[in-house]
């Protein structure tokens, strides 16, 4: 019974998350990149590979995908003359603002009416099963 709400729940969130990254003309991999160079703008693409866990090349078109659309620009490394700098434009400081308000308000949907006592109850059960499935 757990197990089936749990996949139900994370069905229902992907298939609203979908939907809302869709209407930036994002997609999940793309909106998790735009994520990404957010967190550590300026970064190259090889420090973004990392960040995301991914090969150079995925990272090389997802970065293409973002600039192609304005999400992102490129630019020289100060330093390094083989290495790209990859920032946010305007539009994608934009998309990242709109994406953390679309999570700071499934937060609240999800978790807005627990008592303090069960917002810690359910954050020490879904920390329990993410530490167990990173182990």
């Amino acid at each position: 019974m757990t197990l089936d709400m749990l996949l139900r729940a994370t069905e229902l969130i992907t298939e609203d998350m979908t939907t809302a990254l869709r209407a930036d003309g994002l997609t999940q991999a793309r909106a998790k990149a735009l994520w990404g160079v957010a967190a550590r703008a300026p970064l190259t693409q090889r420090e973004l590979a990392d960040a995301l866990e991914v090969t150079p090349r995925n990272v090389t078109t997802l970065v293409d995908a973002l600039e192609e659309a304005g999400f992102v620009a490129r630019g020289s490394h100060p330093d390094d003359r083989r290495a790209i700098w990859v920032d946010l434009t305007k539009k994608g400081r934009t998309a990242v603002a709109r994406m953390e308000k679309a999570a700071d308000q499934l937060a609240e949907q999800l978790f807005g009416g627990l008592s303090p006592e069960e917002l810690a109850a359910a954050t020490r059960a879904l920390a329990s099963v993410a530490e167990h499935f990173t182990a």
